[in-house]
């Protein structure tokens, strides 16, 4: 009992306490609170002693990212992001395009080696659209195991993990040598998104409750509906929906504290996702995870690439969606800062927004599309 009230507070505590370094040491462009709750989270599962639970992990992971998904989808203005620059837009497409056409082809070729591959597909496919989080709320909508979702989970890191070190080194000069340049002012805008305005707890009780209220809503409609709350992936789904929908309420949308607290939300995840990111496991049996994982990756990065290539989107432009979507809102200012273009901060913030909220639904509609096609030709 004592080990699992001191794991409960490290996951609520420890996003505070990193967030608060980070401020300090001032590494917030290229040392994310993001990267340290996770790397936090790895360290206190591979490198200590400590008996964690991934029982009590799991349990938060689902419940911060059920609630944290509506608070982030609050703010995102779709209207503005339809009115962006087409080349913004039509990146992000393509960056889908290649996500998709990179996990089928894999799934294609690792059908007869994985279990139920249609459903780490769409899990990959989530992940590689909209964000972890969707990884997630796809495997609780899906109904996959916690343990291949730990051992996904542990190879996604892995193989991201490496692309994020390639994103924030030689990513920017690679890509140069194919794509053209980025041309206009890249220091406009860099303060349009989001403005830290002052909110108290008032505000952030409101957006809870409104939160609470809307998963409340969710659960009923699928009771009422289905007869039953066995349905997770149902209320996964609806949450999203509701999220999506409040966001064209302007009162909603500029709600004071709801964008931070599922910032914060977002960092107990990762606090409680890398806990049971256990790589002794994946080293031992779970190669086959990795193989799969980075074989989508490296197909969906190499098909974005090449189909901005053919439509002349610039090195900067390709760069900033393929973060938002492999990797959320999260990680858009690390990457603008190094690669020393802040215009796209803005566009980039609202594209990861906006593959939040698609990626559940494309995700959970692609595996069920792979099972189809995979059990009619096996």
């Amino acid at each position: 009992m004592p080990f699992a009230i001191l794991q409960v507070s490290l996951i609520i505590v420890l996003p505070y306490l990193l967030a608060r370094l980070t401020q300090r040491w001032g590494t917030q462009d290229w040392l994310s609170p993001v990267v340290l709750c996770y790397v936090a989270g790895i360290g206190l599962r591979n490198l200590t002693p400590y008996p964690l639970d991934d029982r009590l992990s799991m349990n938060f992971s689902h419940g911060s990212i059920l609630l944290a998904l509506p608070l982030l989808l609050y703010s995102t203005d779709f209207k503005a992001w339809i009115l962006l620059a087409r080349t913004t837009i039509l990146s992000f497409l393509l960056m889908i395009a290649g996500v998709l056409a990179s996990v089928t082809i894999s799934t294609w070729l690792f059908a007869d080696l994985l279990t139920q591959p249609w459903s780490l597909a769409g899990m990959l496919a989530g992940v590689f659209i909209g964000g972890t989080p969707n990884m997630n709320a796809i495997g609780i909508a899906l109904e996959v195991g916690d343990e291949t979702f730990i051992k996904l989970n542990a190879a996604e890191i892995a193989c991201g993990g490496v692309y994020l070190i390639f994103l924030t080194s030689v990513a920017h000069r690679f890509f140069g040598l194919f794509l053209p340049d980025f041309k206009g002012d890249k220091h406009t805008g860099e303060n349009e998104f989001l403005p830290r305005n002052g909110y108290g707890w008032q505000n952030i009780l409101i957006a809870f409750g409104l939160t609470l209220l809307l998963a409340g809503l969710a659960v009923a409609i699928v009771k009422w509906t289905t007869g039953t709350l066995d349905k997770p992936g149902l209320v996964i789904l609806l949450v999203s929906a509701f999220g999506v929908g409040a966001s064209f309420v302007k009162k909603i949308r500029n709600l004071p504290g709801a964008y931070e607290s599922g910032e914060y939300l977002l960092l107990m995840f990762c606090i409680a996702i890398g806990m049971m990111a256990d790589f002794s496991e994946i080293i031992s049996d779970g190669w086959l995870l990795i193989g799969f994982c980075a074989l989508v990756l490296v197909l969906a990065v190499s098909f974005h690439a090449l189909l901005c290539r053919l439509f002349g989107i610039d090195r900067d432009t390709m760069i900033i969606t393929s973060t938002a979507g492999l990797y959320g809102p999260p990680f858009i200012g690390q990457v603008a800062a190094v690669i020393k273009n802040r215009s796209l901060v803005f566009s980039g913030i609202v594209t990861g927004l906006v593959g939040i909220a698609l990626a559940n639904f494309i995700g959970v509609a692609l595996a069920n599309l792979l099972e189809k096609w995979i059990m009619y030709n096996g």
